[in-house]
């Protein structure tokens, strides 16, 4: 940012701050409106003060809350809306369905995407040729509703900001929380949810699948985003055991293969990730909303991970362990 924008801004700071003395808090809802920043479900002088920090961190991409004045960008002028706004000089316009909501938590954001509901067919699809096992028959037609799912897999950062400690093997704030077990997920879940006021959960196995596959924009590939598995995961074909101590052996930081039909990251390789189910072998009847069985001894995974070739990497792979279970190569994926 250049030396005049900082005085601009710096003057804004200044601003906010005798706005924040002279304004009440929460003065509207935002479920439905642009300028939740901080994202605790008002839109407030603290989120102009959020607004700002965006700004002075260089970030400047383009979000759908923190876009004000609903040009497609993030800039000054947004700050300059949302102040008009408060003091009942503007609007905020409606959105009614946004493609992603940006969340914080204890100073980390995140970003859950949107997922259309749809009906696809779940399992050893034509495309998964010879290498579907068993486990992944017989196909079935399944429907989903709309829900939202992270972008990325959970990082060490957010475990941290959440938990206050790091069980991971391979440290990096970006790279993928690693050995936790479905157990120690679910505690995650409801601190996060303590800590935010959101609802989030792991994703059912029918989810996760779907929004592996591309929901509604699915173009049939084999893994998550590509018939290239190179191109969209860190897997044993990018990763080895041989170069360990050169900083490529292990997890590697989030989003930095290609993302599928639906910008998500990461759910073909680095790490596994856990679902909600219980494990059981699939019917060939088709279900709406699917949650698999009501008890058992396994709960699910999917994905693939950095240590195992492309037949785990599969969009239709599953396995399953006990949820106390901890892997090196098993972390999580949000959804609501």
């Amino acid at each position: 940012m250049n030396s005049l924008k900082r005085d601009f801004v710096a003057k804004l700071v200044h601003l906010s701050m005798v706005l924040m003395m002279a304004l009440p808090l929460n003065m509207a809802a935002a479920g439905s409106l642009r300028g939740d920043v901080n994202g605790d479900g008002n839109v407030s002088i603290a989120d102009v003060t959020a607004l700002i920090d965006v700004l002075l961190s260089g970030d400047g991409q383009y979000t759908v809350v923190a876009d004000v004045n609903a040009d497609n960008s993030v800039s000054i002028s947004d700050v300059t809306a949302l102040i008009d706004y408060l003091l009942g000089g503007g609007e905020l316009q409606p959105i009614d369905d946004p493609q992603y909501v940006e969340i914080e938590a204890n100073g980390v954001r995140f970003i859950m995407i949107h997922v259309e509901g749809g009906t696809y067919r779940m399992g050893a699809t034509p495309e998964q040729g010879s290498d579907a096992s068993s486990r992944e028959k017989p196909v079935h037609q399944v429907t989903v509703d709309d829900f939202y799912i992270a972008q990325t897999e959970v990082t060490q950062e957010l475990w941290m900001a959440v938990m206050g400690s790091n069980p991971s093997y391979f440290p990096g704030s970006l790279h993928p929380v690693e050995y936790v077990s479905w157990a120690e997920c679910q505690d995650f879940i409801t601190a996060l949810n303590a800590l935010t006021g959101w609802s989030f959960r792991l994703p059912s196995e029918a989810e996760w699948e779907y929004a592996a596959r591309g929901g509604n924009q699915s173009l049939g590939y084999k893994y998550a985003g590509s018939n290239d598995i190179s191109a969209v995961a860190w897997y044993s074909g990018n990763d080895s055991w041989e170069t360990r101590g050169t900083g490529e052996h292990g997890t590697h930081d989030v989003a930095t293969r290609m993302p599928n039909e639906l910008e998500l990251y990461d759910m073909s390789g680095n790490v596994h990730e856990w679902v909600q189910d219980w494990y059981g072998d699939y019917s060939s009847g088709s279900q709406v909303n699917p949650v698999g069985p009501s008890s058992g001894t396994a709960r699910v995974y999917r994905g693939g991970n950095w240590y195992f070739d492309e037949w785990f990497c599969r969009v239709s792979f599953r396995n399953s362990v006990s949820p106390t279970y901890h892997s090196h190569g098993i972390g999580l994926r949000l959804a609501l």
